[in-house]
């Protein structure tokens, strides 16, 4: 029988692919409880894992409109870097899988929520909990 996920944590946030135009974004957390799962526009192919560490810097960059590479481990293609930039005046993740890229903008109201989810998906991971 196959391992069934918990989705202790599982949480979608609007966005807006600057291709193929709006898409749902995923923020879950791993079985392990260690890292996070973001998945941009819900896909296997631009889904990065990330650690506390990741997840602060995320979220900082995020609120700071701080343009900055954040390190984070795709599943098939090991270390990569989630760019955190500002896009047309509003907050974007890009991630270049294979030569292929993806860029997702946040409207004001999706990236609180955006931070949001990721902050409280924080409170969950293993390396952050106390006691």
């Amino acid at each position: 029988m196959a391992p069934t996920r918990s989705f202790l944590f599982y949480r979608r946030v609007r966005g807006r692919d600057t291709v193929y135009g709006p898409c749902t974004n995923q923020v879950e957390l791993s079985e392990d409880r260690r890292r996070l799962y973001l998945r941009l526009a819900s896909t296997a192919r631009f889904a990065v894992t990330l650690d506390w560490r990741g997840v602060f810097s995320l979220i900082e960059a995020l609120e700071t409109d701080t343009t900055l590479g954040v390190p984070c481990v795709h599943e098939e293609h090991g270390p990569i870097a989630l760019l955190v930039e500002v896009y047309k005046r509003k907050m974007a993740l890009s991630l270049t899988v294979e030569d292929s890229p993806i860029t997702v903008v946040f409207d004001s109201r999706e990236l609180a929520e955006l931070v949001d989810h990721l902050r409280n998906g924080m409170r969950y991971l293993e390396g952050t909990r106390t006691g």
